[in-house]
């Protein structure tokens, strides 16, 4: 009997259930050998002073990271499951996710290096603790957006894998939008005359050709990836740092994988996101009560 979300940190839904009753959907909870996971929990930001903003709760009991976890980990069955942790809130936040989880590997950022490199810390990390198994594909998910749906992430791991591509990501079509939505918080994918992506910038990266490409096919990235493992750590070492100016280290960051993949001539892949309501994450507190609410609504008879 599976328990509500709501009030609860005991997490032992079964995933199955979700689908169980529609025909028409895909079982996407699946076997999926090679399979790994990561999930970026490495930034520094909290919206209550003192505590990171991961561990702000959803509702009576359950946290953020505690239900990206529970959705990489008991709904998608990720098992060979990494978690990038800073070295400020690693105690606090491991300690969240153990209370609940047994067997999550942690990769501890010592310095703010960017995503990429969190990425691969994970990777590494992985690698470490799974010696016997082979691992061909990840899944990386940032920790503070706990909306995504089981099936959707399944979609991209499924497509990614049918299509035997070398890195995988949502897209959102602009127009589907709500007219008072914003989409200044995510990258643009930008694509050359003939509709191939070329590569993904944040908006004040973009020079005035990317915004005559973007024009032409206004598309949002919203910052889930699946990618192969061995071309991923083949290629983190190529990218190029950026300087934020903030005086920390320059960072290596994800999107900056998918031009390296056009210029070897790589798959990549795009997947439409039809409910952009599932790439919401949560930076300030307006954030929160936004993501709350519709976590509480969408989980309020599971």
């Amino acid at each position: 009997m599976e328990k509500s979300l709501e009030g609860t940190c005991e997490f032992n839904v079964d995933s199955h259930v979700l689908f169980k009753n529609n025909s028409d959907e895909r079982n996407i909870i699946m076997a999926r050998t090679g399979l790994c996971g990561a999930i970026l929990a490495a930034g520094h930001g909290s919206i209550t002073t003192g505590t990171p903003k991961l561990l702000e709760k959803l509702n009576s009991g359950c946290t953020i990271i505690e239900a990206v976890v529970h959705l990489l980990y008991a709904q998608l069955e990720i098992y060979d499951l990494a978690v990038a942790v800073n070295t400020v809130y690693s105690g606090l936040i491991c300690n969240k996710i153990g209370e609940n989880f047994r067997g999550i590997i942690y990769a501890h950022q010592l310095s703010r290096r960017g995503t990429a490199d969190a990425a691969r810390l994970c990777v590494e990390a992985l690698q470490h603790d799974c010696l016997r198994e082979q691992l061909d594909d990840i899944l990386i998910v940032y920790g503070d957006m706990p909306l995504w749906q089981p099936k959707s992430l399944g979609a991209l791991i499924d497509s990614h894998r049918a299509a035997k591509a070398t890195l995988s990501m949502f897209a959102i079509d602009v127009s589907d939008f709500a007219p008072t939505e914003t989409v200044s918080q995510f990258g643009r994918i930008l694509h050359d005359a003939s509709g191939k992506i070329i590569a993904v910038k944040e908006p004040y990266q973009m020079d005035d050709t990317d915004h005559a490409q973007w024009q032409n096919c206004q598309r949002v990235n919203p910052s889930a990836w699946v990618f192969n493992v061995d071309w991923l750590m083949d290629n983190i070492q190529h990218l190029q740092p950026h300087d934020k100016g903030d005086g920390f280290a320059p960072e290596l960051w994800l999107p900056d994988l998918v031009p390296l993949a056009v210029a070897q001539d790589k798959l990549v892949l795009e997947l439409p996101l039809a409910d952009y309501y599932e790439a919401l994450g949560v930076n300030a507190l307006s954030d929160l009560v936004r993501v709350r609410k519709i976590y509480r609504q969408r989980y309020a008879h599971v």
